[in-house]
């Protein structure tokens, strides 16, 4: 991995992004007014192993989406351009496990609440990486559980929602329940 420091723009006029924490993803930044003509900003390409300096431990790190090529973040997000015999869905599994990161902990350095991971010490740490095809196939694995568990968690929103519906109308009698006649209640 070798960081990235390809010049941008300056802060009034780049468009920028930013990383979630948790690992859930970068993202466009919604600009809250432009940003100051003096800050120097660096331009991202899709497919960068990307990372906020502050929230690393907390899990802020992603993957430059296509299409966010071309948009600019500071140095507090640092990025990096992977080597060819790393799978990069595969780096951003491994570091965003929660005990990756959190035991990182010695790396941060500043205040309780300003603790920032530079890139130097981030390049520091020795992570035993698989071959590329051994890292592909675990990525590969992973992804496909991932989407599991995606659609399923729809499936469940969608029966959620159709339950409350249900409840809605039988609760107040805009729908009957009809019951077998050898019961005693009233059949429809």
């Amino acid at each position: 991995m070798r960081e990235s420091r390809v010049l941008g723009s300056g802060g009034h006029e780049a468009r920028k992004l930013t990383v979630k924490l948790y690992a859930k993803g970068v993202i466009e930044k919604s600009s809250r007014g432009a940003g100051s003509e003096s800050t120097q900003y660096y331009r991202r390409s899709a497919g960068q192993f990307i990372y906020s300096k502050l929230d690393f431990l907390n899990g802020a790190f992603g993957l430059v989406p296509a299409e966010l090529d071309g948009y600019e973040s500071t140095l507090d997000l640092p990025a990096f351009d992977l080597l060819p015999d790393v799978d990069a869905r595969w780096l951003l599994y491994f570091v965003s496990r929660e005990e990756f990161y959190r035991s990182q902990l010695g790396l941060a350095n500043g205040g309780r609440k300003a603790r920032r991971v530079n890139p130097k010490d981030l390049l520091q740490i020795a992570i035993p990486v698989p071959g590329i095809m051994e890292q592909q196939a675990i990525a590969d694995a992973l992804d496909l559980a991932w989407k599991i568990a995606r659609d399923d968690e729809a499936q469940l929103r969608s029966l959620r929602i159709e339950k409350s519906a249900l409840m809605q109308q039988l609760l107040t009698g805009k729908r009957r329940v009809c019951l077998p006649a050898a019961t005693e209640a009233v059949a429809c």
